[in-house]
């Protein structure tokens, strides 16, 4: 019995000194990365839009290394090929797929981070250890090349690739679900962006974001399979809530046979979903980016230990739900004259995103989306204009050479003025977005805003007692009382 006891103590310790000689990673790991994280970010991605390719040279760069292995499990109906890379070494597959939404394309840049972060050489080297010995990464990204091309959400059969799990008519959801059935991985990563527009309950925070474990039933019902998922979100809320507090929200789980998370979690792939949402003056989605590359390098460190087994699932039910709470202006208390009345209202106020023809960038036209009482309603951009009246504005007749020469003082100067429009006395003026500007362009001799109106462009003035004390310029708020400084695009009209 002696022996016996002895044996099974010998075991015992050999076992404990197995586990402490395993690297101490924790959050502080986690957390000195997320310092360094410059370093790690790819260059080559400077904005959303990048196209496959682009970024066929950064997936060679990374398969010349020998950090990744790359095989095509399809191609797009556009013939442009579905890459899948292989990292790792471990026993716990992971499979993560990006863009199957071609206009989504944050966690894309991110994960091109990731790599870099994996493929170093440096002092993190610990961390990047327990997560290469210990899982054993597949990566899509750029599911949807074709939609990323045209920027757009469906693929060129004009099919939501996300609704197609269940017939799979896609090419692009036929290789995914293959690719799926032959790993049979355990965990999944359904990396989306969602509109920024959401916010995180019914408050004021964007819902930067937004995680969901989906259901695979129509009940809802949590097995083992949907609570690792859970769980590993709450671990991934913890870290972002350090970097980013109140801006994380979570998905409504009906269920949805057609989606690939819903299938995928049915078929006992514990599938998270993220979703990229807004944060304030971040339109290019960069730190964004960053968030993503923090929630995933959480999310591997804590299945690498299986640390996210603590988490309880009754927090996941703490988490907010997304709400479509934010405009990008919202104006409150201005006094508006229409019709003949007078009266003290709000106006929400919305910037439409107006794709280039080349499909790599964007540029914004402002309207009024409401117009009335809105109640727990909010702003990227808020205004507080009790005592302040909305005020056309005027038109500044100038010859073209004229207004080349402009400094933002200047402009700024003229809005003081009670000007936000010039109009060429030598030429037409051209029509459409205006770079870098305070003021808009008019080929018209009145005013293109005459008064307050839902769908009206929003340029106007609030002012007090006749003089302006804010511009809205295209959409955007204009602190009359601040230093110039030129927006993104104003309009020409």
């Amino acid at each position: 019995m002696k022996i016996k006891l002895l044996v099974i103590f010998n075991l015992l310790l050999i076992s404990s000194l197995h586990v402490m000689s395993q690297p101490a990673i924790n959050s502080a790991a986690v957390e000195k990365v997320w310092a360094q994280y410059n370093k790690y970010k790819e260059p080559a991605i400077t904005n959303r839009f990048m196209k496959h390719a682009q970024m066929m040279p950064l997936i060679q760069k990374h398969v010349d290394s020998k950090f990744v292995s790359r095989d095509e499990i399809g191609k797009s109906v556009r013939d442009r090929s579905i890459n899948h890379l292989i990292a790792g070494r471990g026993k716990t597959k992971v499979m993560l797929w990006s863009q199957m939404h071609g206009d989504e394309s944050t966690a894309t840049m991110a994960l091109f981070d990731m790599f870099n972060f994996l493929s170093a050489k440096d002092d993190n080297e610990g961390l990047r250890n327990l997560i290469l010995d210990n899982l054993e990464l597949h990566f899509v990204p750029m599911l949807n090349p074709d939609g990323a091309q045209a920027w757009k959400r469906r693929n060129d059969l004009e099919i939501d690739i996300n609704r197609d799990a269940r017939m799979q008519v896609t090419p692009e959801g036929r290789a995914l679900m293959e690719l799926a059935k032959k790993l049979q991985p355990q965990i999944g990563f359904n990396l989306h962006d969602q509109n920024y527009l959401y916010s995180s309950g019914r408050s004021k925070n964007s819902a930067t974001i937004s995680f969901l474990a989906p259901a695979y039933n129509y009940p809802k019902d949590m097995n083992d399979v949907r609570k690792r998922a859970t769980q590993i979100i709450l671990s991934m809320n913890k870290a972002l809530q350090t970097k980013s507090p109140g801006n994380v929200a979570k998905y409504n789980d009906d269920f949805d046979p057609r989606c690939f998370g819903d299938t995928f979690q049915g078929m006992g792939i514990s599938t998270i979903l993220i979703e990229s949402g807004g944060y304030y003056q971040d339109p290019e989605k960069q730190f964004i980016r960053k968030l993503n590359f923090l929630a995933l390098l959480n999310a591997f460190e804590s299945i690498a230990t299986a640390s996210y087994e603590k988490e309880d699932l009754k927090d996941y039910d703490l988490i907010p739900e997304n709400d479509n709470s934010l405009y990008d202006l919202f104006i409150k208390n201005v006094t508006i004259s229409k019709e003949g009345h007078e009266f003290k209202t709000y106006l929400g106020i919305n910037r439409t995103q107006i794709r280039n023809p080349d499909n790599s960038g964007m540029t914004y036209s402002g309207r009024i989306a409401e117009l009335g009482d809105q109640e727990l309603m909010f702003g990227y951009d808020e205004i507080d204009a009790t005592g302040l009246k909305f005020t056309p504005a005027r038109i500044k007749t100038m010859t073209r050479a004229e207004w080349d020469k402009l400094s933002p003082n200047q402009e700024l100067d003229l809005i003081k003025g009670g000007y936000l429009f010039v109009k060429w006395s030598d030429s037409k003026s051209p029509v459409g977005a205006v770079k870098n500007r305070l003021l808009s362009l008019t080929n018209n001799k009145e005013s293109p805003v005459e008064e307050a109106g839902i769908g009206q462009s929003a340029h106007f003035l609030l002012t007090r007692d006749g003089k302006p004390v804010y511009a809205v310029v295209n959409g955007y708020k204009v602190d009359l009382g601040q230093p110039a400084k030129v927006l993104s695009n104003t309009y020409g009209y």
